[in-house]
């Protein structure tokens, strides 16, 4: 008998909302971030979804870890590249093959190969998938919602189910900070001109400066040119500039202040309209 003792739940992080964890309904919005209000003491769990492989992994885990979700309500934008949604219902229909391959699926990567077949022959046996998509209207997805709360088969009677839990490591910031012995890095922006600026100091004196239009493609010329030092703390120093150039290029794309190994003032209503833009065009990996 499947467990119904849900403290722990969901297991698998991600970004969702939360709601009545005793509802039979689960919504998936796809590619859209945000903007579709529900009553979420209807509702389970809603959110996003805009890869075909460890983003369906990630619902199916959350999903059949509650006996009590037996319908997915399917809608919202679709992401581009990606058709979770398809995925999903090929998989409920079809299943998979032996390379875990979602039979049927029209996305890029449709490989489950992160979870156990167990668990995606309980999601297949537990779950309905409600095909809406591209649907956002919220007043017509709750009325799919009740629709389902009216139709609930109650909770699904199955064995209790483990989700693999990973490793968890507490970060901890280097002990001491080891000078590179090929010189430090200075990272800025120039607005006006829309270009990240890293200078390259050995022995306290300028020797080159390396401009460019976004993160990716500094770093990787700092790489080609091979300027980070070979030492204790090579990594270490080579994850510290990505962060930073990654910060710039942040602020660069949204008229933001940028300064060196300080936080960034965000522009929230900005960011949020670049982030619904990411999910129309990026390969998010949840």
């Amino acid at each position: 008998m499947a467990s119904t003792n849900l403290t722990n739940w969901p297991p698998v992080e991600g970004r969702y909302k939360v709601g009545n964890s005793k509802s039979p309904v689960a919504v998936c919005t796809n590619g859209t971030v945000e903007g579709i209000e529900l009553d979420m003491e209807k509702v389970a769990i809603i959110g996003k979804c805009v890869t075909e492989n460890i983003g369906i992994e990630k619902i199916i885990q959350n999903i059949v870890s509650n006996p009590y979700i037996r319908f997915l309500i399917l809608c919202g934008k679709v992401s581009n590249g990606h058709f979770v949604s398809q995925a999903i219902i090929s998989l409920k229909n079809n299943g998979i093959d032996k390379d875990k391959k979602i039979i049927g699926a029209k996305g890029n990567t449709p490989f489950l190969k992160g979870i156990s077949e167990d668990l995606i022959n309980r999601f297949q046996q537990q779950i309905t998938p409600i095909d809406l998509m591209p649907e956002k209207d919220a007043g017509k997805i709750m009325r799919i919602v009740e629709d389902c709360l009216n139709k609930n088969p109650d909770v699904f009677d199955g064995k209790e189910v483990k989700i693999e839990q990973v490793e968890i490591i507490e970060a901890k910031a280097c002990p001491k900070w080891i000078a590179d012995p090929n010189g430090f890095f200075t990272v800025a922006i120039n607005k006006g001109g829309g270009k990240i600026i890293v200078e390259h100091f050995q022995n306290d004196k300028l020797v080159r400066k390396i401009i460019g239009d976004s993160a990716s493609e500094i770093f990787k010329t700092i790489a080609n040119l091979d300027l980070i030092g070979k030492f204790e703390q090579t990594i270490e120093h080579a994850m510290y500039l990505a962060a930073e150039l990654q910060k710039a290029e942040i602020a660069l794309k949204n008229n933001l202040d940028y300064e060196q190994d300080s936080d960034l003032i965000l522009d929230k209503e900005n960011l949020e309209k670049n982030e619904e833009k990411k999910a129309e065009e990026d390969e998010w990996h949840d």
